[in-house]
């Protein structure tokens, strides 16, 4: 990939997942040309648009219709203005939308940058990406996803205990590493880390391997790896995992990414 290509990047919201990818391009990535745009709604909501479109899909003219901000940022682009489109949405088990079966649909239909693009999910949303103390708690951190959306809800004792726990926005605040909720502390050095935690914890969630993987996984396998081991269970929980780094791994590849986390390999 070149970085004089330019590339469209879409958030499911407006503040959180833009500043972590500025943040990523500044101290990691590097500059390169780029849009951000916001779709401003959960990945169920966009399913629904899908529903309602044609055979010939156009993000860029959905994302015009999306708002007023967008059309304007996006007026002199079409869809062959971009080489590239990568999709940034949480997971959002407990939407009163969610459905794990649309997942697996979207993952199917955003499956390649140059064409619909490229879809990357959060487990379970995008505060996953500073959920982390060190790499031996993260190894095994697993977090409940459905709250009132559990199938199980009917026969657990827990559930009202469970509906009443603080909102994963506030936890994953509260249970992270200091520095790591203010997003203007996350250098070079915090990236490192940040992108060798999660690739290993998605090669052991595939592979059963907590260290840098050997090739890249699908965004799919990753998913049904998810289900495998943590969703379809009686209490369902993600292992917790966020999609910047996985980005970040299909972007450099393997190899590349590895000489640049070399201090941890």
């Amino acid at each position: 990939m070149s970085n004089n290509e330019l590339q469209l990047f879409v958030f499911e919201g407006n503040r959180a997942e833009s500043k972590y990818v500025e943040k990523l391009e500044q101290n990691f990535l590097g500059e390169r040309i780029s849009v951000k745009c916001v779709y401003d709604a959960e990945i169920y909501q966009l399913y629904k648009s899908l529903e309602k479109e044609d055979l010939d899909f156009d993000m860029v003219e959905l994302l015009k219709e999306r708002s007023k901000e967008n059309a304007e940022l996006l007026k002199d682009y079409t869809r062959d203005s971009f080489a590239y489109i990568y999709l940034f949405f949480d997971y959002d088990a407990h939407s009163t939308l969610a459905d794990d079966s649309k997942i697996v649909e979207m993952l199917n239909f955003f499956n390649d940058e140059t064409e619909n693009g490229f879809l990357y999910i959060s487990y379970p949303m995008v505060e996953a990406i500073r959920h982390y103390k060190d790499l031996d708690s993260f190894k095994d951190l697993t977090v409940k996803c459905k709250r009132a959306n559990c199938p199980y809800k009917a026969n657990c004792e827990d559930f009202k205990v469970c509906i009443n726990e603080p909102h994963y926005k506030q936890f994953s605040a509260s249970d992270c590493r200091s520095d790591l909720c203010n997003i203007n502390k996350y250098t070079n050095e915090v990236w490192q880390e940040l992108i060798y935690a999660h690739v290993s914890k998605m090669n052991y969630l595939v592979n059963e391997q907590f260290a840098f993987p050997e090739k890249i996984e699908l965004q799919r396998t990753i998913f049904e790896s998810q289900l495998e081991k943590h969703i379809n269970h009686k209490c369902p929980m993600v292992a917790v995992l966020s999609a910047f780094p996985f980005y970040v791994l299909d972007y450099f590849g393997v190899n590349t990414l590895k000489k640049k986390l070399d201090r941890y390999l």
